[in-house]
């Protein structure tokens, strides 16, 4: 099977989302079936040399529909992607994203910058949320090699692109999440601060937001972590992040729960 032939008028270009269309590989937006299953809570946080990504397990309806759904992953080797929203459309728009990127590489043959692979997002996200009720609101982070720097990219719903300093975070335990991180953030921490604060602020939104999947230590599952820095993207390991959420959690046992005048 040869690749489809396009008219000058109608020739996608570098557009994967345009090229997918043109060929019938995917369906306009529809909000018949709609999934009511969602993605809850992803935070992020930059650091003096890169970005800590965390995200909750859990999706949720109007019961627990599943605990172990991984909603970062690498849109690329320094690129990560992140979904709350829709739980369904939200893993079929981080498919659409690695493609997009992947696409436009091959057919442009050089790289998107972050900057460029995070305005890349909007009309995909614009199209997604402005003609169906499955919204889905991405989180964007990575390691710029021209800036040398970690970088965080957050949208409306509507697909605006606005870039972070400091941190953010998409999903339904954000109050809870952003409190936390607003009270540990620092412009100087380090990769372990960082992997800390970030941990401990997707327990705070696990343990006051109802949606939001915290560490279950009954089935020993976690909240992924993920780094992203000059050697690029990196999950956590397993045994890694539940000793950090144990420790947490020895911690608030102790206290009873109570809190204390300093960010535990």
């Amino acid at each position: 099977m040869g690749l489809p032939l396009f008219s000058a008028s109608d020739d996608p270009g570098p557009s994967f989302v345009r090229f997918a269309e043109l060929s019938g590989l995917v369906d306009e937006p529809s909000g018949a079936g709609a999934d009511t299953r969602h993605a809850t809570t992803v935070i992020a946080v930059r650091y003096v040399g890169g970005v800590v990504m965390v995200g909750d397990r859990q999706a949720t309806s109007s019961y627990i529909a599943s605990r172990d759904v991984r909603k970062i992953e690498a849109a690329d080797r320094f690129t990560a992607l992140a979904i709350s929203g829709s739980a369904a459309r939200g893993l079929e728009f981080i498919r659409m994203a690695q493609l997009s990127f992947e696409h436009y590489e091959k057919m442009t043959d050089t790289s998107l910058s972050l900057e460029g692979k995070a305005n890349y997002l909007s009309p995909i996200i614009q199209r997604n949320n402005l003609s169906t009720p499955l919204m889905v609101i991405p989180l964007l982070a990575g390691w710029d090699p021209s800036h040398r720097d970690g970088r965080i990219f957050e949208y409306d719903g509507a697909g605006g692109c606005y870039e972070r300093r400091d941190f953010a975070t998409i999903g339904s335990g954000s109050p809870f999440a952003e409190s936390a991180l607003r009270l540990g953030f620092r412009t100087d921490l380090d990769r372990e601060a960082a992997l800390e604060l970030g941990a401990l602020a997707i327990y705070e939104a696990g343990d006051n937001d109802p949606s939001t999947g915290g560490p279950d230590f009954v089935r020993n599952l976690y909240p992924m972590i993920v780094t992203l820095d000059e050697n690029g993207f990196t999950e956590m390991a397993a045994d890694e992040v539940a000793a950090r959420f144990v420790a947490i959690n020895q911690r608030r046992t102790e206290s009873q729960g109570v809190a204390g005048g300093s960010l535990r």
